[in-house]
């Protein structure tokens, strides 16, 4: 990574860290995995392993639930495997800065 991409990762890693909210919305969640990956592969390149483990993290499937709790808060444990998924994403651009 050129030493003027560190900056653009690191706000990667600062945005998932805004991610963390007691209600997370589907909609800042998939803009920020979007931008996240076009960032990644405008850094590293398309076919790059850092965005090949990027697009490999499980994530919280918000299109699992079920139609009538779409809009409902997230229970405890959907919001743990939503929170799981963010932190291991924010540990692993945080790695991509350290090497």
């Amino acid at each position: 990574m050129k030493p003027e991409d560190k900056p653009k990762v690191q706000e990667l890693v600062n945005d998932a860290g805004n991610l963390r909210s007691r209600n997370p919305e589907e909609s800042k969640f998939k803009d920020w995995k979007d931008k996240t990956e076009r960032k990644l592969e405008d850094v590293f390149g398309k076919g790059s392993e850092q965005v090949a483990r990027f697009k490999a993290l499980r994530f919280f499937d918000f299109a699992r639930r079920p139609q009538n709790l779409k809009s409902a808060p997230l229970n405890e444990h959907e919001r743990a495997e939503y929170l799981r998924g963010i932190e291991e994403a924010r540990r692993l651009l945080q790695r991509f800065i350290e090497v």
